[in-house]
């Protein structure tokens, strides 16, 4: 299937067959995520801030929720994510207590 469109990846979506997987496209990930497309992220968090660069979840990205599926923090700190959707978005505030911050750091 040659994909030109939002709608061709809607189509290919919706077939039998493997599940779509992006690695390393921003520019995809951005259109995906703009569609309401993503029903699972694997991020790798490195510790490491470089005070640029692209942006995944930038301007014009729909609200979604997920709920971590599993998670590895490997020897060097980078921290290796799994996250599957979860129903609708839930906001509210949170305070620095009770999610074990301690003060010192708030």
């Amino acid at each position: 299937m040659f994909i030109k469109s939002v709608a061709d990846i809607k189509k290919l979506k919706n077939t039998e067959g493997s599940d779509i997987h992006i690695w390393g496209s921003s520019e995809l990930t951005h259109l995906l995520l703009k569609n309401d497309l993503v029903d699972e992220l694997r991020l790798k968090i490195h510790p490491v801030i470089l005070g640029g660069g692209k942006k995944l979840f930038d301007d014009g990205v729909l609200p979604a929720a997920f709920t971590l599926v599993e998670n590895i923090v490997t020897t060097t700190g980078v921290i290796i994510t799994h996250y599957k959707r979860a129903g609708e978005v839930k906001t509210g505030a949170v305070g620095a207590n009770e999610i074990g911050i301690p003060k010192r750091i708030c």
